[in-house]
Parts: structure tokens; C-alpha cells; sequence
């Protein structure tokens, strides 16, 4: 059990620093992509810059974050000013290119599973460490008879410290000006009843639990790649579970950790039908799978 536990809780601190790097990816290319924008005046033909602040701005939350330079009353003619605008277009235009291949909700970050439950991290995860660390996953193969209650009362507590511990200390380690791409707090939108909420989360974790264990086997027997799960399960990244469309993270923990390491407070009772909702989705998909013989 000593064993079983360490397993558990080092997959899950690996998968915690991956995703948290990824989402780091993703909200700076979002930041640097709107960079030119924002530094660039209508008013001026000639590019002069006047005390013009360079800000980075989050659009998951539209805060101005980190990256903050000043040119003061540059002259017209300053080459150095040309050469950094042209740097900083240049920058921008690629960014734009690289969010322009991914889908437009995870470049405006309002799918939070794409980067948290994204298959080409959990099964890389899988097959190091024997086991996919998503919480509603390992819910559903407690559900299937795959886990024992007792070995479940050992998960549920590591997959809500562990992250919690990891995002703890990227808060310790990375520049305060930084962190915020990291551990942002994912919050949800409370103008929908909060029955709603509850049940498309719920149904939108049991269809991704039962598609996370199933769709791997379907395309090994028909000889056609795993990584390709990724494109029949991005409906699911970008369904969309509250008022304001973002869609489900796919993980009650992650709900919490965040919320904690960022602001230390505990998740609002208005925001509990999106860790109940995950919870009760890997319950379902458990009993989905159970209907069909398990060959592991």
C-alpha cells in the first residue's frame, strides 16, 4: 500500500508541473499574440511613443499581468524604438499564428480540460506510471471494481494535496509577475441555476471518463494512432458548463488546488456544482463501463 500511495502521489505531482507548464504555454502565446495592440497608437503615423507602458495582458480574466517597460518621449528618428516595435510585431504575429491552429476556445482559455486533461499528457502518464492521474478517471475504475474502496480513500486525499502542493511551491519558485499564468484560479459563472451546472458536469465527466478509457482500445483495433483521441475528445474540452461558456476542467481538485494556492480561501458554495459534478460523472461512467466485459 506504502508503494501504491507513492505511485499515486508522484504521477500526480509530475502531471501537475506538465499541465501547469502547458497552461503557462498557452496564456503567454494569448498574452503575446494582443502584445502589438497593445502597445501600438492610432494617433501616431510616425510610431513615436510618448511614456507608452508594455503590459501583457491575461485574457482568461483581462488583468494586465506582468511585462512592464517605459519609452519616455522617444525621438522620431530613434532607430532603437523602430527596432523594438518591429521585434515586438514580429513576436506578436507569430503568437497570433500559433493560437490561430489551435480551436478559438482554448485560445481565449475558456477550455480548461484541454490543457488539464489533455490525452497527449495522461497517457504518456499512463504509460510510465500505470495509471491516468484524472480524478473522475480513477473515480470510474474504483465504480468498474478496478480499485478497492480503501485504495480510493488513499487517491481522493492525494489528488487534492498533491496538486495543492505543487502549485504551492511554482508560487514560491516563479517571479510573482509570473505566477498568475500558472495558478490563476478557475472560476465559473454563477448566473446559471446551480442545478444546471451540476448536471451537464456531471454528464459531460461520465461521457470523458468512459471516452478516456475507451477510445484508446477502439483505435489500436483499428490499427489507427492514440494520439488522435485528442480530436474525438475536443468536443468535450469545449463544451461548455456555465453562463459564460467556459467548459468543464474535468478535475474537482484542480477547482480547489488553484483556488487555495492562489488566494488561499476555500471554493465558494456557489462553485460546488463544479466539484460535485466531476465527482458524480466518474460514478455514471463506472457504471457505463461496468455494462461491458472488462479485459483491462
Amino acid at each position: 500500500m506504502k508503494f501504491f500511495a507513492t505511485r499515486e502521489a508522484t504521477g500526480v505531482f509530475v502531471w501537475s508541473l506538465i499541465t501547469c507548464t502547458f497552461r503557462i504555454c498557452l496564456s503567454f502565446l494569448t498574452a503575446l499574440s494582443i502584445l502589438r495592440s497593445n502597445n501600438e497608437d492610432p494617433n501616431d503615423n510616425h510610431h513615436k511613443q510618448t511614456n507608452n507602458n508594455f503590459h501583457l495582458m491575461d485574457q482568461s480574466n483581462g488583468d494586465n499581468i506582468c511585462l512592464e517597460g517605459e519609452i519616455s518621449d522617444l525621438p522620431e528618428d530613434n532607430s532603437g524604438a523602430i527596432f523594438l516595435e518591429e521585434v515586438i510585431t514580429v513576436i506578436s504575429v507569430l503568437a497570433s499564428w500559433a493560437l490561430a491552429i489551435l480551436p478559438s476556445k482554448v485560445a481565449t482559455l475558456s477550455a480548461p480540460g484541454f490543457t488539464f486533461g489533455n490525452t497527449w499528457i495522461l497517457y504518456p502518464l499512463r504509460d510510465h506510471f500505470g495509471f491516468i492521474p484524472n480524478l473522475p478517471c480513477r473515480i470510474c475504475e474504483m465504480t468498474m471494481g478496478r480499485l478497492c474502496l480503501r485504495e480510493l480513500a488513499i487517491i481522493i486525499p492525494i489528488h487534492f494535496l498533491v496538486p495543492t502542493l505543487a502549485f504551492w511551491l511554482l508560487q514560491l519558485l516563479l517571479p510573482t509577475w509570473f505566477t498568475s499564468y500558472a495558478i490563476d484560479p478557475i472560476i465559473y459563472s454563477e448566473r446559471n441555476p446551480w442545478v444546471v451546472d451540476l448536471v451537464r458536469e456531471t454528464f459531460v465527466n461520465a461521457l470523458f471518463t468512459v471516452g478516456l478509457l475507451v477510445i484508446p482500445e477502439l483505435l489500436r483495433i483499428n490499427g489507427i494512432r492514440r494520439g488522435y483521441a485528442l480530436l474525438i475528445l475536443y468536443p468535450l474540452y469545449s463544451f461548455s458548463v456555465d453562463a459564460d461558456g467556459k467548459a468543464s476542467v474535468f478535475g474537482p481538485n484542480l477547482i480547489y488546488s488553484l483556488k487555495w494556492s492562489s488566494e488561499h480561501e476555500e471554493v465558494p458554495i456557489t462553485q460546488w456544482s463544479h466539484l460535485l459534478g466531476p465527482i458524480l460523472g466518474g460514478i455514471f461512467g463506472g457504471e457505463i463501463m461496468s455494462m461491458f466485459p472488462d479485459d483491462e
